[in-house]
């Protein structure tokens, strides 16, 4: 079974208290949408994880993805299951470049920009 639309702790501890502990439950904490209106979903995945690991039925989804950097902040945490789009996960292969390297590539970007745009100084 898939709780879905969680955002909080509070309802995670809601949804314990209310599950058949024989069943299978993923409760899925949507990051992404709490993280949109400014709300940090780190403290509410710490406590829902706790929580949950008292259930050997019950994992915790990070849902709605909305940076590569998530993937890392999921695996800190020890959620068991991450749903990453496409767009995502070819950011997240990218991992590993160092900063001169960004460099370089930033300033290539930048000058190819500027000879497409045609703009003479």
């Amino acid at each position: 079974m898939n709780i879905t639309a969680v955002y909080t702790s509070k309802q995670t501890q809601k949804i314990l208290k209310l599950i058949d502990k024989k069943t299978k439950l993923i409760i899925s904490i949507f990051a992404g949408r709490a993280a949109d209106v400014g709300k940090d979903p780190i403290p509410e995945f710490k406590k829902s994880i706790s929580m949950a690991k008292k259930y050997k039925n019950v994992e915790i989804l990070w849902a709605s993805v909305r940076e590569p950097y998530n993937y890392l902040q999921a695996k800190q945490l020890g959620c068991h299951i991450i749903t990453v789009p496409p767009f995502i996960i070819e950011k997240i292969e990218k991992f590993g470049k160092r900063f001169d390297q960004l460099t370089v590539e930033t300033v290539k970007t930048f000058l190819i920009d500027s000879k497409k745009s045609k703009f003479k100084i």
